[in-house]
C-alpha cells in the first residue's frame, strides 16, 4: 500500500478495513474511556512512534497531533537534523498538525537528561495545543528492557511496574504488542521508519541487552522473551490478584458466576491461583488455555479432564 492509498485508507470510515493493530488499539481507547480525546503523539521517526501516529489518525480519524523533540548538539546532530525533517514532511503528507521544540542551549550528556528534556518540551506542547494526553509508542520490548534494567538495578516489586498503558496525562497503548507487529502494520502500509544510529552502540547497557543479550537468549530457548514478559508481568498483577479475587474460591471449590464475570485474562490468572492454592504446581500456560475454553460451556453440569485433573462443573461451583 503506497502513502497515496494509506492517505484515503485513514480519511476512511469503513471499520472492516481496519487491521488487528488498530482494532486493538480502539478496544484500548474504549476500555480506557478515551474516544473523543485529543493526542499528541511524541514522533521520533522510529517503527514505534510512527506505527501509533497512524494508528491513531486511521481510528480517530480527528484530534491527533504529532511534535518532534530535537536533543541539540551532540555526536547525533545529522541524524537528529534528518529525522526531524523526516517526521515534518511525513505529517505533511498525511495533512496532520505537527509541532517541534529544539534543545538551543547545552549539550545533553545522558539518556536521562536527553528523557527529561522530552518529557518536559512535550508536556508545554500538550498543554499551549489543548491536548488531552501524550502518547507514546512503547512496545512489549520495551517494557521488558525496561524491567530487566531496573531489575538489575536492585529494584523492589514497585519499580518493576516501570511503565503502565495510562499514566495521568501519558498514554502508551502498545505495551502488549511486539516490535515485529508494528514494523508489520507499517511494511503493510508501505511505509518505514526513520531508525537512530546510536541504538546500534551496544555501550549502554539497554542497548546491549535489546541488541546482544536478549537475541541470543531468544535463540538459545525460543519463546524465552515471551515468558520472561509474561512472569514478570503476573509478578506486577498478583498483590491487585490477592484484593480482586477475595471470595472466589473457597478450598477447593471456585464459584462458577464469580468466574465467568471475569475477561479471560483474570480466568487464567484465578485459575492459576486457586491451583497453587490445592499445592498443584506442574501446569502450563496452554492448559490455563484450555480450560478457560471448556469452563465457557452453557450446560448446567459438566465435567473433563485436563493437566491431569478432573473438572467437575455444575451450576453454581467449578470443583
Amino acid at each position: 500500500m503506497n502513502s497515496v492509498i494509506l492517505k484515503r485508507s485513514l480519511e476512511g470510515n469503513d471499520l472492516n478495513d481496519w487491521v488487528d493493530l488498530e482494532h486493538r488499539l480502539w478496544q484500548e481507547l474504549k476500555d480506557k474511556n478515551l474516544h473523543g480525546k485529543k493526542f499528541l503523539v511524541a514522533l521520533s521517526g522510529g517503527v514505534d512512534s510512527l506505527a501509533l501516529l497512524l494508528s491513531l489518525q486511521r481510528v480517530l480519524k480527528t484530534n491527533v497531533e504529532a511534535c518532534f523533540i530535537h536533543h541539540g548538539p551532540g555526536a547525533n546532530v545529522l541524524y537528529r537534523d534528518q529525522a526531524q525533517k523526516f517526521c515534518a514532511d511525513l505529517c505533511a503528507r498525511f495533512s496532520l498538525p505537527f509541532h517541534e521544540r529544539k534543545n538551543s542551549g547545552e549539550m545533553l550528556n545522558s539518556e536521562a537528561d536527553m528523557r527529561d528534556f522530552r518529557h518536559l518540551r512535550l508536556e508545554e506542547v500538550r498543554v499551549e495545543t489543548g491536548c488531552d494526553f501524550i502518547a507514546f509508542g512503547h512496545h512489549r520490548e520495551d517494557l521488558l528492557e525496561s524491567r530487566l534494567l531496573r531489575l538489575i538495578r536492585g529494584t523492589g516489586l514497585q519499580g518493576l511496574i516501570a511503565m503502565t498503558e495510562l499514566d495521568r496525562t501519558l498514554f502508551r497503548p502498545f505495551l502488549k504488542i511486539s516490535k515485529k507487529n508494528l514494523q508489520e502494520y507499517l511494511e503493510r502500509a508501505g511505509e518505514s521508519g526513520f531508525e537512530d544510529p546510536s541504538n546500534a552502540d551496544l555501550e549502554p547497557l539497554r542497548n546491549w541487552l535489546r541488541q546482544s543479550w536478549l537475541v541470543d537468549l531468544e535463540k538459545r530457548q525460543p519463546g524465552a522473551l515471551q515468558s520472561l514478559a509474561r512472569s514478570l508481568e503476573l509478578l506486577v498483577d498478583a498483590p491487585k490478584q490477592e484484593d480482586h479475587f477475595k471470595g472466589f474460591f473457597i478450598a477447593n471449590e471456585l464459584s462458577r458466576s464469580k468466574f465467568l464475570s471475569l475477561t479471560k485474562t483474570q480466568q487464567k490468572q484465578l485459575l492459576a491461583k486457586w491451583l497453587l492454592s490445592l499445592k498443584v504446581k506442574d501446569f502450563t500456560q496452554a492448559q490455563l488455555e484450555e480450560v478457560t475454553k471448556r469452563l465457557d460451556n452453557s450446560q448446567k453440569e459438566f465435567t473433563f479432564r485436563v493437566a491431569g485433573l478432573t473438572w467437575s462443573v455444575n451450576a453454581q461451583q467449578i470443583r
